[in-house]
């Protein structure tokens, strides 16, 4: 291995460390916004949809797209129920479970790190790289299984938005207007 190669492999884990560390960060307690949870599920469940036409006729990867996602859905389900809700006189807010949510955010980016670095290798070696990546059934189960996650996702978190009623302010007597 040549020095640029060790240094590479020397960075990946402090940018998988990095990542990770910027993800926990953003899974605290958020402010429920109706519009990105409907963003949210909308915009996977397109990808998904996208995804699973482009991979029509390549059957394997299609099949991996498929049980992925139904993996994820299970997933988003789970992690909805681990979920703490609160609906108080400031908004709603929720709390994901971490841990289900940066298992499939890590696993995605991941892959997306190991194809960076095989085209790395590859371009280092001057060989031609597969042009067909989200054809690999890695790729597309790992795909499924982020798309399947944020869509249920996103889908539970608006039904449980509808279902709250705003809980009405406190009145401040000292507030004149």
């Amino acid at each position: 291995m040549d020095m640029p190669t060790i240094v590479l492999l020397l960075l990946v884990p402090l940018a998988i460390w990095r990542i990770y560390s910027r993800l926990k960060r953003l899974m605290g307690r958020t402010r429920s916004e109706l519009w990105r949870h409907y963003l949210a599920a909308g915009a996977m469940s397109a990808l998904l949809g996208v995804l699973a036409a482009t991979l029509l006729g390549k059957w394997e990867a299609f099949g991996a797209l498929v049980i992925g996602a139904a993996v994820g859905a299970a997933l988003g389900y789970r992690n909805m129920q681990l979920t703490r809700l609160e609906n108080t006189a400031e908004g709603f807010f929720y709390t994901p479970n971490r841990r289900l949510g940066l298992l499939v955010a890590m696993l995605f980016i991941s892959r997306l790190i190991y194809r960076l670095f095989e085209a790395y290798l590859h371009m280092h070696d001057h060989l031609p790289l597969d042009p067909d990546f989200v054809g690999n059934p890695l790729t597309a189960v790992l795909f499924g299984l982020l798309a399947g996650f944020y869509a249920c996702y996103g889908v539970l978190l608006v039904r449980w938005r509808r279902t709250q009623k705003p809980v009405p302010r406190p009145i401040d007597i000292f507030d004149i207007k």
